[in-house]
């Protein structure tokens, strides 16, 4: 490890074993475990924030990668350079494998329990405790610094008056739902699908993805509408749950007594059912939307916790709207049209291959949505 790095993890007074990089940062084997260390480059309203949920979720037995406390206190550690660092908690383990039922179904069932977890945070006024303890923390080591400051300059104690609590600044922007409704996005990227469909069709000579395009839109298209038209109807639920935001097979590290959840860098407020969307949907591609696998990672999830009556038309509306096929609509549009990378053809006609099977699993989830 760089003797940057180094200098930055002496600020946190542990023993450091061994050192290795990783994706973006280093693993270190220290007298209190293993960490990873990492710049940050987010707000300090951000990273206060992932502490005091990710310290509350530990509390509540849950093994996430929280951000740990230097000996001064901060959150955030600052090298020579002035480069930004956090150091977290993490744990000997593998990511998920995508090609292992039990391990994908233990990473359905860990975001049942995050999940549940996340709630009671708020029910049980648990992150307001936190917030509390953190915001006293930090009153106090602004009083000591005060203190050491004035006893340097030859000043009294009773001259140095404490710091007084900062006023709480709201939230970082990222944490809170989408000002824009489910509803108002899907009708804006049914717009962008008709516009494009429209270019295509005036387009003389078609490139390969132009003519897959041409060929296929009409069935993607009805989709779109119908999960449009759903959303519009579907009544207003409050987007006031934490959620990790992007959880996935990636986030997720099993291994002897291991399971973890990290990187909650998306952390935020809004419906718990897009995660699950979200973890289903990456999973169910690579297994062409295999049904069986369908029913059994939905069946793990709500045995630990139950969707609702609206949890579930939220859920078959995200899967019914055609979101990857959009987005190859959408690299389209944002590209060089003269030149389409093979890769985006071959994903395009996947689509179209794994058409039937998708919509065999969304005939069960709008079953179980309640028709």
């Amino acid at each position: 490890m760089s003797e940057r790095g180094c200098g930055v993890l002496e600020q946190y007074g542990l023993e450091v074993l061994k050192t290795w990089r990783t994706r973006g940062a280093f693993l270190c084997e220290t007298s209190q475990g293993l960490k990873l260390l990492k710049e940050w480059t987010g707000s300090d309203k951000r990273i206060q924030l992932e502490y005091e949920v990710l310290s509350a979720l530990s509390e509540l037995g849950l093994q996430v990668d929280c951000c740990i406390q230097n000996r001064e206190g901060d959150l955030v550690s600052v090298d020579e350079d002035q480069t930004r660092y956090v150091l977290r908690d993490w744990y000997e383990g593998r990511e998920c494998s995508t090609r292992e039922t039990g391990e994908i179904l233990t990473a359905a069932k860990l975001l049942a329990k995050l999940h549940q977890a996340l709630r009671r945070l708020d029910t049980e006024h648990i992150l307001e405790r936190k917030q509390e303890e953190f915001l006293q923390e930090q009153r106090e080591r602004e009083e000591r610094k005060a203190l050491e400051a004035a006893q340097e300059e030859g000043q009294s104690r009773e001259e140095t008056e404490p710091a007084g609590p900062k006023k709480k600044e709201p939230e970082d922007i990222f944490c809170q739902g989408s000002e824009e409704t489910l509803a108002e996005m899907l009708v804006r990227h049914n717009r962008e699908l008709k516009r494009t469909r429209s270019f295509v069709k005036s387009r003389k000579k078609k490139t390969d993805f132009e003519l897959v395009v041409i060929g296929g839109f009409e069935k993607f298209y009805r989709q779109a509408e119908t999960a449009a038209l759903l959303a519009a109807g579907l009544p207003p639920m409050p987007e006031d749950c934490w959620c990790h935001g992007e959880y996935s097979h990636h986030h997720v590290l099993l291994g002897d007594r291991v399971f973890a959840v990290t990187d909650f860098s998306r952390m935020r407020r809004g419906i718990q059912a897009s995660d699950l969307y979200y973890f289903m949907r990456k999973i169910l591609e690579k297994h062409r939307w295999n049904l069986k696998l369908g029913r059994r990672l939905l069946d793990t999830y709500t045995a630990v916790l139950p969707l609702a009556g609206e949890e579930w038309k939220y859920l078959y509306i995200l899967f019914l709207y055609p979101e990857k096929y959009w987005k190859q609509m959408n690299y389209y549009v944002n590209s060089n049209k003269a030149w389409i990378p093979a890769r985006n053809v071959d994903k395009l006609r996947v689509l179209e291959n794994q058409f039937e099977a998708r919509t065999l699993f969304l005939e069960e989830l709008k079953e179980r949505a309640g028709g």
